[in-house]
């Protein structure tokens, strides 16, 4: 068999060459030449990036780091101090209320469960003792109110800081936090 080669035969022209021909170590030298191109380029290329990203990314935590780190932590702070200022006191529930409303044309009723919250180290004891004299406060404050006062949302609201308010007359200024309804019922 006859071994086929990328090796033109030169002609008798003195071993010169003429323009078409080229042989093997023509060919590994350009290969050469363009690999070596190419790994220089990529070189290059990571000369440039890596210290390009590395400068990016230390500007950027820098950045983060000065404008919202020292923000995180102010607000931490002021989260902290509100959770603790707004902790939930002691809950005392109260008894269902069921009474008459002051409606004069028809005979109406106000069904009614609540629980009360004390401050932060709230007497709870002298809640309890005070009990009769407490529901009959809110007693009063439902009997006399209508159907149509105490029907809206608006309504409820403003029963809600009556009661507060009278109830913080009978243990003390600023004891009751709030006054939650568990049910309400009007009919």
């Amino acid at each position: 068999m006859a071994e086929k080669s990328n090796k033109v035969q030169p002609n008798n022209n003195n071993g010169n060459k003429e323009v078409g021909d080229v042989n093997e170590d023509d060919i590994s030298a350009v290969s050469q030449i363009e690999s070596a191109k190419k790994k220089v380029g990529i070189k290059k290329l990571l000369f440039i990036l890596i210290p390009a990203i590395l400068v990016l990314g230390g500007g950027g935590f820098a950045a983060y780091h000065f404008l919202f780190a020292k923000n995180n932590s102010n607000k931490n702070a002021a989260q902290l101090t509100a959770q603790s200022s707004t902790a939930p006191g002691p809950m005392i529930e109260l008894k269902p209320f069921l009474t008459n409303l002051a409606d004069k044309n028809r005979t109406s009723y106000i069904k009614v469960s609540m629980s009360i919250e004390l401050k932060q180290g709230g007497n709870a004891g002298l809640f309890k003792q005070l009990t009769p004299k407490i529901r009959n406060s809110i007693i009063m404050i439902l009997s006399s109110k209508t159907t149509a006062e105490i029907n809206t949302p608006e309504g409820i609201v403003s029963l809600r800081h009556q009661i507060a308010r009278s109830l913080n007359r009978i243990l003390g200024d600023g004891t009751v936090t709030g006054v939650y309804f568990n049910n309400y019922l009007v009919q």
